[in-house]
């Protein structure tokens, strides 16, 4: 069974390639690592919401589209 992304998943996707970063980009932004910057990405892991704050500010990411 295929998991489909959320729309904020999908936004912070297309942010990454509109700004040219990659996961260690992110990872050295926000002080994540790359593989729990993925896995809240593309919803295998809930993040609390000041991560989740943080992810959407570095990538300009309107945080309402993770509710």
């Amino acid at each position: 069974m295929k998991r489909e992304l959320s729309p904020w998943g999908k936004q912070c996707k297309i942010q990454m390639v509109a700004l040219g970063k990659n996961l260690y980009d992110l990872s050295q932004e926000t002080s994540l690592s790359r593989s729990y910057i993925s896995a809240i990405i593309n919803g295998r892991m809930v993040a609390p919401e000041e991560t989740v704050q943080t992810i959407s500010r570095a990538l300009m990411v309107d945080v309402t589209l993770a509710r």
